[in-house]
């Protein structure tokens, strides 16, 4: 059902690509910063991100339709222990990376002013993916001799915020662009860094938690209108 939510979510965004005008394609790096709950749950952590974006307006109006597909790690966490292979006492690296990718459609609402930046207000909705995977090593630059996908769920998200975009000179098409957002997602079975633990024999215990992202996520991009 989430994935069917997702994929009509696209396809409304697309259609609206024929009735365009305007357009505007980016990226953006974003910093998520927990809060309510969730900054209970896992602590002051950050959450950097990059995201990847189109906007195309509607004709004769102010608003923007569009899409996002992003991609973020909330954690990682190195370990190291002589017990992967039997009979061996050779110490292999363990590194556990927590990771989350998410497809948005936006609606933002930008009008034209005489000011010389581009004030708007925008929301985003669709679905968020989080994975844990996990690689040995015997070194850093080695081929992992194993490697998997321990926890991952689905959930919805949805972003509510707004910006301003600065054009990089009088007449230009390329903007700088800066935003804050607030990103709510539905409960998931999530790994932090803090949520696996290993015993004498290096058998790993595993304490997913299910927990809601919740986040305040300044964000910097560059803009390029087409």
């Amino acid at each position: 059902m989430k994935n069917l939510l997702c994929g009509i979510i696209l396809l409304f965004t697309i259609s609206h690509t024929a009735f365009s005008q305007e357009g505007f394609g980016g990226i953006n790096f974003n910093a998520g910063i927990p809060t309510g709950d969730f900054n209970a749950e896992v602590g002051n952590i950050v959450f950097p991100s990059i995201s990847i974006n189109g906007l195309y307006k509607i004709p004769k109006t102010p608003i923007f339709v569009g899409g996002e597909l992003g991609y973020g790690r909330y954690g990682t966490e190195m370990t190291r222990s002589s017990n992967i292979i039997n009979g061996t006492e050779q110490s292999f690296r363990i590194r556990r990376n927590n990771n989350a990718v998410n497809l948005t459609g936006v609606v933002r609402v930008m009008p034209v002013t005489s000011f010389l930046v581009r004030p708007f207000v925008e929301g985003h909705f669709g679905g968020i993916h989080t994975y844990t995977r996990s690689r040995v090593r015997e070194n850093r630059i080695s081929e992992p001799i194993s490697s998997g996908t321990e926890v991952y769920d689905w959930a919805t998200i949805y972003q509510l915020g707004g910006g301003l975009m600065i054009p990089l000179g009088k007449g230009n098409d390329t903007f700088i662009e800066l935003k804050v957002n607030y990103v709510q997602t539905g409960n998931m079975n999530i790994l932090t860094k803090n949520d696996a633990s290993y015993n004498d024999q290096g058998n790993v215990t595993l304490s997913p938690r299910n927990t809601a992202f919740q986040l305040i996520q300044p964000s910097i991009g560059v803009k390029f209108e087409f």
